[in-house]
Order: structure tokens, then sequence, then C-alpha cells
């Protein structure tokens, strides 16, 4: 394929919108919920329904591109996020919002691994395959566009909010948000799947990176585990956070702000650390998991809302060492086997943490908030321990 040929930014452009469409209303169901004084339990099994859904979708669906093709499911997809969107406008039903997230997490099962598909179809092109530096820029940009997507959105929310008090407006913008994302959808093109002669596929279940400038091998779990670790930290503090900013009587516009700079210094450290080499990951993953840990503690026992701000600068910054390592190796194991199964793994396990997250957490803070934050910190110790135990099966060879 010809780089000039193919159009890399309707699929930045619908990451990005498709992301600010799910944080405009991530965060607004769960605050809305406890607006109307709904049990920390009930808005965690409801807040989950998108990724109750996201838990069997991408697996269910991730043959559908073959039939319909990567644009066509897209478009349908961008389309259901559309529908869902209007609905909310004439209801906002617990129960009936419930069910729309349940159809939300359904059409991101045929989106976000589609997205990841072409991503990985584009990477086996000339241009890329032969240069590792165009590579990482590939995957740096798309996930600069999904970060930035939230980023923006949660900028937005916090300053709407600070302006006008009423966080029903975020439904609204929701629904701009899916009309955009339907145009963009319409503008994908469908990526040529040919794969060139040069690309050695390796006759194992290890992985080879193309071009072949280091060797890695690992069992999949690992990066599973590490991705799922990290949406529920992600989906555990979405639910915990709001409920103590409602109990120390904060702002709701802060919640928007103190989200937005999560997402920015993770998107940050995204766009830096995707240039370095995964030796370099795996070694400084062990040192970022427990700055993780020391900030959950730190959030269960704060109450300065400055020092929140902190926090949560500290969080984002250094969870993205999980995203990017997962990130890379599943990358590069769907290059090497010419495969796209294993987006729809790595998807799978996001819904995993972000399924599970919000469900547990209703529960646990019904014992105090701070516990929450504590559970969380108790269960990156166990991650650490287990990675710790098996970072050794991720050999890397220069």
């Amino acid at each position: 394929m010809d780089e000039k040929k193919y159009k890399i930014f309707p699929i930045l452009f619908l990451a990005f919108f498709r992301v600010a469409l799910g944080v405009a209303i991530g965060l607004a169901v769960p605050i809305y919920l406890i607006s109307i004084n709904l049990e920390p339990e009930f808005i965690g099994i409801i807040t989950s329904g998108t990724a109750m859904a996201y838990l069997f979708s991408p697996l269910l669906f991730r043959n559908i591109h073959k039939k319909l093709g990567l644009k066509m499911t897209l478009i349908l997809s961008s389309s259901g996020f559309l529908l869902i969107q209007i609905i909310i406008q004439f209801t906002l039903d617990p129960w009936v919002i419930y069910i729309l997230l349940i159809a939300d997490g359904i059409f991101l099962g045929f989106f976000w691994p589609d997205l990841m598909n072409i991503i990985s179809i584009i990477s086996n092109q000339k241009q890329y395959y032969k240069n590792e530096q165009e590579k990482n820029k590939l995957m740096k940009s798309y996930s600069l566009a999904w970060n930035l997507g939230g980023v923006f959105s949660f900028i937005m929310g916090t300053i709407l909010l600070f302006l006008i008090d009423n966080n029903l407006i975020m439904f609204n913008f929701a629904l701009i948000f899916a009309i955009i994302g339907v145009i963009f959808a319409f503008l994908i093109q469908n990526p040529d799947n040919d794969v060139k002669s040069e690309i050695v596929i390796p006759p194992d279940n290890g992985l080879k990176c193309i071009p072949i400038e280091d060797e890695v091998s690992f069992p999949l779990y690992i990066p599973l585990m590490i991705i799922g670790i990290y949406g529920f930290l992600i989906g555990g503090v979405g639910l915990a956070y709001p409920l103590k900013s409602d109990l120390l009587s904060y702002a709701v516009f802060t919640n928007y702000l103190f989200y937005a700079i999560r997402l920015a210094s993770q998107t940050t450290t995204i766009a830096k650390s995707m240039d370095f080499k995964l030796n370099r990951i795996k070694k400084v993953l062990p040192y970022s998991t427990a700055i993780i840990i020391f900030t959950l503690v730190l959030m269960a026992f704060n109450q300065n809302l400055i020092m929140f701000g902190v926090l949560f600068f500290i969080f984002g910054t250094f969870l993205s060492f999980h995203y990017v390592l997962s990130f890379k190796l599943i990358v590069f194991k769907n290059i090497a086997e010419n495969t796209s199964k294993y987006s729809a793994y790595f998807e799978t396990m996001v819904g995993f943490g972000f399924f599970f997250a919000p469900i547990v957490l209703g529960f646990v803070v019904n014992l105090g908030i701070d516990i929450g934050f504590l559970f969380l910190a108790s269960l990156c110790i166990l991650s650490l321990i287990f990675y710790l135990l098996k970072r050794k099966k991720i050999t890397i060879q220069t």
C-alpha cells in the first residue's frame, strides 16, 4: 500500500470522538446516579453495563468485518452509538440507561478491535514493517488520538460545569460527538490486507518484532493480565472518587478537572514511552506499579482538593506504562502471526477490568469509601508480585 493513498486521519478522528463520547457519559452517568441518591452497589452495576457487554462482544463479533468489511462495521457501530445517545435525550431512567450501556458495549465489540485491526494491517505495509520508527509513530498517533479525545471531553466538562452547574449538559454533548463519529466512519477506507513477502512469520507462539531488530517471546497471559489491571484500576477509581467527592462536597466540575489531569498526564507519558524499547518498559513497570500503590493509599486518606489534583497526575503518569507494554506486545504479536485475534483478546481484558471494577467497588465502598481505595492498592500489590514472578518469561534479545 502506498502510504500517500491511505488516509490515516479518519481513523484518528474516529478514535478521538468515540473516547470523547465515552468520557462525556462515562462520568456523567455515575454523577447523575449519585445525585438521585441511588445506592453505591446499584450505581456500580449500572455503570458496568458497557464493560459487561464488552467482555464477550469483541470475541463474539471479531469476524463480522470479514462479511461486512472493516469500513461497514465501523459505520454500523458508530450509528449504534448515535442511536443510544438519541434515546438518552428522552429518558434518564437508571435501568434504561443500564440497557443502553449494555448496547454500547455490544457496539464497541466491533469498533475498537476493528480500529486496532486496521492499525495492525497498516503496520504490515512496506513503509512501516521496514521502519520501526515509522511503526512506533503510527502507534503513537493512534494512542494520542483516543487519549486526546478523553482529555478534550474532560476539559470541556470542567469548563461547562464551572459555568453551568448542571451535569446533564454532558449528555447533549455526547450526542454531538456521536454525530461527528458517524461522519468520520463514512470517511474510513478499507486497507489492503496483502502480506508482503519480506515479512517473517515465526513458527512458534513467540513474538518476533518486524523489522527483526528485537526478538521477543512471552506467554500471552502476561500482557492480558497487565491490561486487565489497567482497566480495573481506572474503573475502580472512576467509581470511588466521585463518591468521595460527593462526600467531601466538592463542586461537580472538579471530577472532570481531575480526570482531565489524569488523562493528560497519561497521554503525555504514552506519547513519550511508546518510543521506548520493550526491555526498558519491562524494567520500569515494577517501579511505576509501586508508585501507583502509594498514590492509591494517599487517595484513601487525603481530603485536600489540591492534593487530589497532584495524585491524579501521578496516577495517570505511572499507570501509562501498563498500557504501553501490553499494547506494543499485542500489536507486535498480531503483526508476527498475521492475525487480528489478539486485538480482540486485548479489548476483552480491558472490558474485564472495567466491568468488574465498579461492581466490586460498589459493594466494597459500603464498608467505607476509603476502603475502596485501599482495596485497589491491595490488588495492585498482588499484580506487582505476580509480575515480578513472571517477568523473566518476557525474553528480549536485541
